[in-house]
């Protein structure tokens, strides 16, 4: 019976293990631009086509990234903040939206007022530009200031 037992246990733990595992490849994962992010960037039901797995390209000439690969290792508080970047022809930021991320909706909630503040702006200009964090949203504010900063970086090249 003990030896059932410790097979048992053994078996519960792998188990557990390997779904918290498959949560966090899940949630690691590079976010898909779909529907939702869509409306969130201001472009409802216009169409895009998928350039490689973190990049869209919109009808109009529009780019839109996810920072995933850029800001995967940049925490807020409970993780990376992946965003998308929307950004014309002339390399200019058009509009932001926040990809699912782990932050408490109550604090990155209040944190996304920031994704307005590099619109109008050129990458190689956002790479620089610092916003005012938002007070009762430190981590989130500035896991989205060090993600914009690290894709606009590396975009801007």
């Amino acid at each position: 019976m003990r030896g059932t037992t410790n097979r048992t246990v053994i078996i519960f733990l792998f188990l557990v293990f390997s779904i918290g595992m498959n949560a966090q490849k899940r949630a690691m994962s590079v976010p898909s631009l779909n529907k939702s992010v869509m409306k969130q960037l201001g472009y409802g039901e216009e169409s895009f086509t998928k350039k490689d797995a973190s990049t869209w390209l919109l009808k109009n000439g529009t780019t839109v990234y996810s920072t995933y690969l850029y800001g995967k290792k940049i925490r807020g508080f409970m993780g990376p903040t992946p965003l998308f970047i929307a950004v014309d022809k002339h390399k200019k930021i058009v509009a932001m939206a926040a990809a699912g991320n782990q932050e408490s909706a109550e604090y990155f909630n209040k944190a996304k007022v920031l994704l307005k503040a590099w619109n109008g702006k050129t990458l190689k200009e956002a790479k620089n530009f610092t916003p005012d964090g938002i007070t009762g949203a430190t981590y989130s504010s500035n896991a989205i200031i060090k993600t914009v900063h690290a894709t606009a970086a590396a975009l801007a090249k």
